[in-house]
């Protein structure tokens, strides 16, 4: 396992491009170390740089895999599902899940998915038990839509 130190710069624009380094899994005997580590290597970027840093990301495992590629026509990035939550304050929470499966039987109601339905249900338990806000409030998830 390894950690995954991920920056987000934004051009002119407004556009993103995100870069990421994989760095050693932490610990607590070494996480003080690494992250000063991580903002020596965002100065050092920063400096051979005409984009300002929006965002960073420390991650303390990121786990890659190999899978097979899929076969199903649909199976595309750009088909999504839209998820919608609202934090503790009220404030809209959204997020995309790429290859919408909306042809799975009993998944959809019209062009939203079914939370009540195994999958759903499911999805939706998952979500609430981990989303958090920008500000770090609970995250209860509202609807999910199908979205091209």
């Amino acid at each position: 396992m390894t950690s995954l130190f991920s920056i987000t710069q934004v051009d002119k624009d407004g556009e993103t491009a995100t870069l990421s380094v994989r760095g050693v899994t932490l610990t607590a005997g070494n996480i003080t170390a690494e992250v000063a580590k991580a903002a020596a290597i965002r100065a050092a970027i920063e400096a051979v740089s005409l984009l300002p840093t929006k965002a960073e990301t420390l991650l303390a495992i990121d786990t890659g895999y190999s899978p097979a590629l899929p076969i199903d026509p649909y199976a595309e990035r750009g088909i999504k599902f839209l998820v919608k939550g609202v934090d503790t304050f009220g404030n809209p929470q959204r997020f995309h899940i790429s290859g919408a499966a909306k042809a799975l039987a009993g998944l959809m109601i019209g062009e939203n998915v079914d939370l009540t339905s195994t999958e759903g249900a499911a999805l939706k338990a998952a979500l609430d038990a981990f989303w958090v806000s920008n500000a770090g409030l609970a995250v209860t998830t509202q609807e999910v839509v199908y979205v091209d």
